[in-house]
């Protein structure tokens, strides 16, 4: 079996999603958020089928600004908010906050949202 290029899980149903303009093969779980290129059935490998997935009516594709860490850290710095306050008011985990803000991950839309919120600001751009 294949392995999920993000995770290393065994996978069934590969999902190709492309993030920031590379495509990866990646489990059902790590391409939540992502956008899925298509999928490919290992079954039908042989036959060389693939499964598009059409984009989204009435949604628009939108990316983090460049420098989405950097404006997180200085707002909430402004703020005079700690990181941990900052994640116990949105409900995530202080760690994975401050990867976001050195940006070594890229934050699930949720998560997008509930700073957006908490913040009272934009990190995204419409292409």
């Amino acid at each position: 079996m294949e392995e999920c290029e993000l995770c290393g899980r065994e996978m069934g149903i590969v999902h190709v999603v492309s993030i920031e303009g590379a495509e990866l093969r990646v489990c059902a779980k790590c391409s939540a958020e992502k956008k899925i290129l298509y999928k490919e059935d290992p079954s039908q490998k042989a036959l060389g089928e693939k499964r598009w997935v059409a984009p989204q009516k009435g949604k628009k594709d939108v990316e983090l600004v460049a420098d989405y860490g950097e404006m997180i850290r200085k707002k909430r710095e402004s703020l005079n908010i700690p990181l941990k306050v900052l994640a116990e008011m949105i409900n995530e985990k202080e760690h994975f906050l401050a990867r976001v803000e050195s940006q070594k991950t890229t934050p699930p839309d949720e998560l997008v949202n509930k700073l957006e919120r908490a913040l009272k600001i934009s990190i995204r751009e419409e292409e």
